[in-house]
């Protein structure tokens, strides 16, 4: 009797977690076509402070390979 009865809660959970999980899902999807959405928007809209800011990380990005690479020479 009481197997069954913890079967059919452990059952019961399982669904819930589906629905859960399914709902987490969605939201994060949301979220990130939210987070996309505005983004390109920004970027359509400051076109010139976009570039700057990609040159900027590139150039960041750039010289601390250099530094890393010059490092393991020495």
């Amino acid at each position: 009797m009481e197997s069954s009865m913890a079967k059919t809660e452990a059952q019961d959970l399982r669904e819930k977690l589906d629905v859960l999980k399914q709902d987490f899902v969605d939201v994060a999807r949301t979220a990130k076509d939210r987070a996309v959405n505005g983004t390109t928007e920004w970027v359509r809209e400051h076109p010139l402070a976009s570039l700057g800011i990609a040159a900027g990380i590139g150039a960041g990005v750039g010289l601390a390979i250099g530094l890393l690479v010059g490092r393991n020479r020495s």
